[in-house]
């Protein structure tokens, strides 16, 4: 049964290039060999799913749940699922193979795809492109020195915003309320990692900033009072949050 939902919004900062990969046609002026995802007016933005595929990686790495074939992990058991975090919040598969769960498998956590704040870019100059930057890469001979196969890579600049960021956390049973804190602690991680391609190479660093968080009852939804419950004050970054959310859940609780 449904409790409420948790409405989470904030900003996320661009701290060194982003690239998170689309089409490859080369259809922007200029030709770039890896061009960044837009949406229809040609704008780049974050795909929810890019955030959350991430964020649930790196809490699997933090829980120990990497398989050894590589592939996302789900639980295929009733037992198992009912206490894993990882499949809870972010989700299984109900079609996947040898699956043996009669329990009901909602995904707690919807992340909506993340538009450009256009103000972010507009004051930047020398952009190469609308909105974007073109970065250059070489390979390096290493007999000769030289640089050899350079690449165009396109990318948002830093100190590109953005927003809004929003989340949706479905809360079933009053153990969604404390399985929330996981959710903020692989922003943690995600702060300290990267998103998106070429990270190893120092592309990809993200700051999430001005985080709100909402607690919808099922009731306000009845009464038409929705994100009238504002939970963590001043609590805006995912360090703060995991540091005082014991405050937080009292709200939740209360």
């Amino acid at each position: 049964m449904l409790l409420g939902k948790i409405i989470i919004l904030g900003e996320i900062e661009i701290i060194s290039g982003l690239h998170i990969g689309g089409a490859t046609t080369g259809l922007k002026i200029g030709g770039v060999d890896l061009s960044v995802i837009v949406d229809s007016e040609g704008k780049p933005y974050i795909p929810g799913s890019s955030l959350k595929g991430k964020t649930r990686s790196l809490m699997e790495h933090r829980l120990g749940k990497i398989n050894s074939n590589g592939k996302v992990h789900m639980c295929k058991k009733d037992d198992d699922y009912k206490n894993c975090p990882i499949c809870l919040i972010w989700g299984i598969s109900p079609t996947e193979k040898d699956m043996n769960i009669d329990l009901p498998v909602y995904s707690r956590l919807i992340v909506r795809d993340i538009p450009l704040k256009e103000e972010s870019i507009k004051k930047m100059k020398s952009l190469e492109l609308e909105w974007t930057e073109v970065k250059t890469e070489n390979v390096i001979n290493r007999m000769k020195g030289s640089a050899e196969s350079p690449r165009q890579i396109e990318r948002v600049p830093a100190g590109a915003v953005f927003s809004p960021m929003e989340m949706v956390y479905n809360v079933f049973e009053e153990e969604d309320k404390k399985n929330l804190k996981y959710v903020f602690e692989a922003l943690e991680l995600l702060e300290h990692d990267y998103l998106g391609g070429m990270g190893s190479r120092g592309y990809g660093k993200v700051e999430f900033r001005n985080i709100k968080i909402y607690w919808n009852k099922k009731e306000d939804y009845e009464e038409g009072r929705l994100n009238q419950r504002l939970i963590n004050e001043e609590f805006n970054t995912p360090s703060l949050i995991v540091a005082n959310f014991d405050k937080i859940l009292s709200k939740l609780q209360s």
